[in-house]
């Protein structure tokens, strides 16, 4: 092998490694936010809401929401703005429906919204099988999951870049150590949203 070919892999290696430290610093942001608005809501009683009735488990899943996004993330190789994506979804459920997240429904959320936003954003991916196995369902529930999810978003999929900057920005300024989610203006965004709805 010559040395331009070698440097080349070198050079490639870099990169897909400082897109993985990226994508694990934005996951650890998102899980850190999603694990402070399930924490806020243990605080309310009957969080049931039954647009969402398919994503409620019957117990707490053992796995933690940071654990789940990895695991997800280490077998999907997702890029950074499929990340973004889940969570301007989820987002998008919740101010459609006026729903809470919570300990009961967030996983499936999380599932349901990643094959939607790997499906819409990525030029590949994998089978339905491949994401049921990954997200501990049955074939049959992921495919429900998705097909609720867009549903309940009325297949609107569409994020105008004013909208995906505002998220990005949130998750990319934020620091983990902090709780800055009262910072970030949902109304706006919610607003900037339903323009395009």
């Amino acid at each position: 092998m010559d040395l331009e070919k070698k440097n080349k892999i070198i050079i490639n290696f870099v990169r897909e490694s400082e897109e993985v430290k990226e994508g694990r610093r934005i996951l650890q942001k998102i899980s850190d936010l999603l694990t402070d608005i399930c924490e806020e809501s243990k605080k309310e009683p009957n969080l049931f809401y039954k647009p969402l009735k398919c994503f409620y488990s019957k117990n707490i899943p053992l796995i933690s929401i940071k654990d789940y996004l990895e695991h997800i993330y280490k077998y999907t190789k997702i890029n950074t703005s499929t990340i973004i994506l889940i969570l301007i979804y989820i987002d998008r459920i919740c101010n459609i429906h006026k729903c809470k997240l919570c300990y009961y429904n967030i996983h499936k959320l999380i599932l349901g919204s990643m094959i939607i936003a790997i499906k819409y954003n990525e030029d590949e991916y994998y089978s339905q099988k491949f994401y049921a196995k990954i997200g501990g369902v049955t074939l049959a529930e992921i495919c429900n999951l998705e097909y609720n999810f867009l549903s309940l978003i009325n297949y609107n999929l569409f994020v105008n870049d004013n909208l995906f900057s505002k998220y990005n920005d949130f998750i990319l300024s934020t620091d983990s150590d902090d709780d800055d989610s009262e910072n970030f203006n949902y109304e706006d965004a919610s607003e900037e949203d339903n323009k395009w709805q």
